[in-house]
């Protein structure tokens, strides 16, 4: 075997393979999206926790990646900004916010994505003790969720919102 020869040959010259394997990432970047949300919404999580929910994240992120839209890898980005905060890392918090809302924006996929950006934003400086970002990014999201149409999309950015967390002790 020359170096130029592949490691794995496929046979398949239909794609099938390729839907198989597209079909699987799509699935496990849901699944890991949701194990993440289920690990945000733990009351007491232990560090073990936290690094799951961080690790459920980016590994939904780069499902996404391999087969997500681009709303589907700004929302995968935003939900690595909302583990990191509850993960008591506010620096990787405000990477992925701001990663986020530079895609929301860019890709102007809908009202409720931008009031959603934005409430990562705020939560992203709370968790890293910036009060006056922190407020900033609140007013925005207040402000963009008066243009979200769907009453039940405006709910769940508005409670995320209602329910910022507050610095954790150890990094006052």
């Amino acid at each position: 075997m020359s170096g130029d020869d592949p490691v794995v040959e496929s046979d398949d010259e239909d794609g099938d393979a390729h839907d198989e394997a597209a079909r699987w990432h799509r699935r496990f970047a849901v699944e890991l999206f949701n194990r993440s949300w289920d690990l945000l919404e733990q009351p007491d999580r232990s560090p073990d926790d936290d690094a799951e929910l961080l690790a459920a994240a980016f590994g939904s992120a780069y499902h996404w990646g391999r087969v997500g839209t681009a709303e589907n890898r700004a929302l995968a980005d935003h939900q690595i900004a909302k583990a990191a905060s509850g993960a008591g890392q506010p620096a990787l918090a405000l990477h992925y916010a701001r990663r986020a809302l530079e895609a929301i924006e860019i890709g102007r996929f809908g009202d409720w994505q931008v009031a959603a950006a934005y409430e990562g934003m705020a939560r992203a400086c709370a968790a890293a003790g910036d009060l006056n970002g922190r407020d900033y990014w609140v007013q925005r999201c207040t402000v963009a969720l008066g243009a979200v149409p769907d009453a039940a999309d405006r709910s769940v950015v508005a409670e995320q919102l209602l329910n910022l967390p507050h610095r954790r002790p150890q990094e006052e």
